[in-house]
């Protein structure tokens, strides 16, 4: 990750631009002195500068759950904090900025925030999940024009690569977005997809809950697929293979296919190395049969009035609030001012966290940098947020 070490922090005076980098304001962890966060915008992105201090000096870098993509975005926000306020650089790895190949998100990389189902192309769609150098998924989309692809990848390396490939090759019919499958497939109408990729997953073995295939997310699938469209998975992991097929047919009424060292019709870079090492390749087709009920939920994930964050610190729970369904963790609190700050939140389902922030100023909250994916499960956990959050007006 884009990173700088400097001989001390300058903390910046806020708010100020420069180089098309706005900064909006500095935020003090309540806990640990010295530690804290920079609220940061550009290309219209709103992301986090993480200050912390080490043995040596103190780092600046994005902060995970905000890091923006492309990569040149940070560096730019932290070339811009050198570039104003001077201070001793002892180590950095941002250079070369003015060669990046990608300079802003292009049209093809979709923010969660924003995405809309009702704004896909009136295409079929089909889906890769962790589709890593990409080969695949832009064979997909050069063979299919009739066809809208969606990428989903979190591995930031590999989302950037494809970027760089889908502007060159002038692909127009392919999305990739930065986001956790198993949390996506909610956001998607019912009977919308035709296709669903699921091809070399990481196994997991030590720690199974997570996989992506799951009882879970099969439903999910198959609530989004149309009838006849399929789930396709493909591992060279036997492991993986069994508990897939124990996961596929689980349900009552199901029709699989399934193949053994058939040729795709592209090579992943990980299916080169097991044809190689002669590996066995298993592949699964699980159909959807029946069309399904739509999704008409709609969730409210607003605030009232916040209290001041002075006020939130001296309630903040000693403990995570664990209920049968959902849980909420209140993990760390800054502070801009005596007034307004930042809240660092875990919450949601246990499989699946969410891991947001919530900005509080000017009398108002929300969540940072956008809001929950539209569960159930996450609106009852913001409910709980927000009982803590809200104070009485008079």
């Amino acid at each position: 990750m884009p990173h700088i070490l400097v001989d001390r922090f300058i903390e910046p005076p806020v708010p100020f631009e420069r180089s098309g980098v706005r900064f909006e304001w500095y935020a003090k962890n309540m806990e640990h002195p010295g530690e804290g966060l920079i609220g940061v915008e550009t290309e219209g992105v709103p992301f986090l500068l993480q200050v912390k201090p080490k043995e040596r000096g103190l780092l600046l870098k994005g902060e995970k759950i905000t890091r923006p993509s492309p990569n040149t975005l940070l560096k730019r926000a932290l070339q811009a904090y050198i570039d104003t306020l001077r201070p001793d650089v002892l180590h950095s790895n941002i250079a070369n900025i003015e060669q990046a190949r990608l300079v802003k998100p292009p049209a093809s990389f979709k923010e969660i925030a924003s995405f809309d189902a009702a704004s896909l192309p009136d295409k079929p769609l089909w889906i890769e999940i962790g589709f890593g150098s990409g080969r695949h998924l832009v064979h997909q989309a050069k063979e299919n024009p009739d066809v809208h692809l969606i990428g989903l990848e979190i591995h930031r390396p590999s989302l950037e690569q494809v970027m760089r490939r889908i502007e060159l090759d002038g692909i127009e019919n392919l999305w990739l977005i930065d986001y956790d499958a198993r949390l996506f497939m909610e956001l998607l109408p019912s009977d919308r997809v035709e296709r669903i990729f699921v091809h070399f997953p990481v196994p997991w073995d030590k720690k199974p809950h997570r996989r992506v295939i799951s009882d879970a997310f099969l439903e999910e699938s198959m609530r989004v697929l149309r009838p006849g469209g399929t789930l396709e998975l493909r591992t060279d992991s036997e492991n993986y293979f069994h508990y897939a097929m124990e996961t596929f047919t689980r349900p009552r009424r199901v029709k699989l296919t399934l193949m053994k060292n058939m040729e795709a019709a592209v090579r992943s870079k990980y299916e080169d190395r097991w044809r190689r090492l002669e590996k066995n390749i298993y592949e699964i087709h699980v159909e959807a049969l029946e069309s399904s009920e739509p999704r008409n939920e709609s969730y409210d994930f607003s605030f009232k009035r916040p209290c001041a964050i002075s006020e939130l610190f001296a309630k903040k729970p000693e403990k995570a609030w664990i209920e049968k369904e959902f849980f909420v963790h209140v993990e760390r609190l800054y502070a801009i001012n005596g007034e307004e700050g930042l809240v660092r939140l875990s919450f949601g389902s246990f499989d699946r966290p969410e891991h947001k922030f919530v900005l509080i100023r000017g009398g108002e909250a929300r969540y940072y940098p956008h809001a929950p994916v539209p569960t159930r499960t996450n609106e009852m956990a913001h409910r709980r947020i927000r009982e803590w959050i809200e104070c009485e007006t008079s």
